[in-house]
């Protein structure tokens, strides 16, 4: 089993400044995958927006996604291209196909197709368009904010008796 991370997801994960539920949340999604076994696919167009934003931490990620056997970048290959062209021809009449290639083609299908390409059955991502292109996938699409919170965070928000 699989699932795949946007490069909202990353961000936020990454970022050291992420605190209280949301980071709780992301820690523990990641936490669950990995005992779980499920592979967490990172698409290569996702990466990429991860590590542009990433400044002086660029290594350090990529030796976090590195060491951890759940962490499996994918790229954009032919398995990934012909799994895109195919959602692509779905998603529009054949009038709209014309202005595919030239604006609706973008990081976020490509990002669905090695997602749907790796068997991912379900994508996080905090981003409407990845979310929309993964429907049209017929991949279950997560936001974070949708996640429950850990039952280790709902403890410590208890009063003190």
């Amino acid at each position: 089993m699989s699932v795949a991370f946007d490069a909202t997801v990353l961000v936020d994960f990454f970022n050291k400044k992420i605190i209280g539920d949301r980071r709780a949340k992301l820690d523990d999604l990641v936490t669950t995958l990995e005992k779980s076994r499920t592979k967490i696919v990172i698409p290569s167009p996702a990466l990429t927006e991860l590590l542009i934003r990433a400044g002086k931490a660029r290594e350090a990620i990529l030796n976090t996604l590195r060491g951890r056997t759940a962490f499996e970048i994918a790229p954009f290959d032919i398995k990934a291209a012909v799994e895109c062209s195919l959602l692509l021809e779905e998603a529009w009449p054949s009038t709209e196909k014309r202005a595919i290639t030239k604006t609706k083609f973008k990081f976020d299908w490509q990002i669905v197709a090695i997602a749907a390409s790796h068997g991912a059955t379900t994508i996080y991502s905090d981003d409407r368009d990845v979310l929309t292109a993964a429907a049209k996938a017929n991949i279950c699409g997560i936001r974070i904010d949708d996640l429950s919170l850990p039952a280790s965070a709902r403890q410590s928000k208890l009063p003190l008796a």
